[in-house]
């Protein structure tokens, strides 16, 4: 297997976390590092002993892919120019904050005939991949109801994500992750019902919000999101027409089919997602502890796809989609109405 030329663009929490991994993975050479904040990029840059920039124009000639860490509403230019350069392309999600941006992106990449991932990383990880196979086995049945909610307590005031225009609120920074897994659960999003609320006073953005979305193939689902319930709670389930699969909050994985007896599937769950994007399982100091993917990682899987040339499972495209119903829900909100997902695309 080839080695991969990677450059890393945007070293804040996520850029940081993917770096220290990339940079321990086979096949992977960095060739170069780059942030707006200079003293970001040349500490990780010296660590790794690769070159480091704060103009990222600088490292693309000696890279053939970049992973891209920078702000949803600070990626459009990195993507358009990466992806003319030919450069197969990772960033992390959501993949923008407006329509226009995500599709002149999606466009660029699908005319360049390069890669162009997002960063979802439940599917990768169980219980959302277990849960995934189990769906798509056919032994649930059709599809009935699937839903997530996910209460996770953090003050975002103080950070871009407080601000609306900047980070989508919860419903678009959280709740990406979740209404991305409903669809790759239901597929292709026909209408959705929004509610969403600005709860702590410091906010500039909305912190509790929820989504009911019906499928175009059939069945509901419905995605609650919160920075600010005080309480920590998951939830996460799908209901089919031969059976059900339900995690409950501490990760125990129950199934029963029919008549059949309920099991209790013993599999390590990753329910939590901290500002950062680790994912996990909360200790009791309420700090994340990593735990294991379900087999290939987002990280390998990127990989792989440029050395075999194959569509990604996190692809540009499903990222438009996934903004598109969000879009939908911040307008059904301001409606009062279900809106039609497909106005939008």
């Amino acid at each position: 297997m080839n080695t991969i030329k990677l450059a890393i663009i945007g070293l804040g929490g996520m850029g940081s976390y993917h770096t220290g991994i990339l940079s321990k993975m086979p096949f992977i050479e960095i060739t170069g590092v780059c942030d707006l904040i200079e003293e970001k990029a040349k500490g990780i840059g010296k660590k790794l002993n690769v070159p480091w920039y704060t103009d990222y124009h600088k490292l693309l000639d000696n890279a053939e892919a970049v992973w891209v860490c920078t702000e949803p509403f600070n990626r459009r230019d990195i993507v358009l120019t990466c992806a003319r350069e030919g450069k197969n392309i990772f960033t992390e999600k959501p993949i923008a904050n407006t329509i226009k941006t995500a599709r002149e992106m999606v466009e660029a990449a699908d005319k360049a005939g390069v890669i162009y991932m997002l960063g979802y990383c439940l599917r990768f990880w169980n219980p959302y991949v277990l849960m995934k196979k189990a769906f798509a086995s056919g032994e649930l049945g059709e599809l009935v109801e699937c839903w997530m909610r996910r209460y996770m307590p953090a003050d975002m005031s103080n950070y871009w994500y407080g601000w609306q225009e900047k980070s989508g609120g919860v419903m678009l920074d959280l709740g990406s992750h979740d209404i991305d897994w409903l669809r790759w659960i239901g597929g292709d999003v026909d209408t959705v019902f929004g509610y969403e609320k600005q709860v702590r006073p410091t906010m500039h953005a909305y912190d509790h919000g929820s989504a009911l979305m019906r499928f175009a193939g059939g069945g509901v689902g419905s995605a609650s999101n919160s920075w600010y319930s005080n309480l920590n709670e998951s939830s996460i389930g799908i209901v089919g027409t031969k059976g059900a699969i339900i995690v409950e909050r501490n990760g125990d994985i129950r199934k029963k089919i029919g008549d059949g007896e309920e099991l209790l599937l013993q599999e390590q769950s990753a329910l939590d997602i901290n500002p950062k994007g680790e994912i996990g399982k909360k200790n009791s100091e309420g700090n994340i502890r990593m735990v294991e993917p379900a087999g290939e990682t987002i990280h390998e899987h990127f990989i792989r796809c440029i050395h075999e040339s194959i569509k990604p499972i996190t692809p540009g495209a499903e990222g438009l989609k996934t903004l598109a119903t969000i879009t939908a829900l911040h307008d059904s909100v301001q409606s009062g109405k279900a809106v039609k997902v497909g106005d939008y695309l």
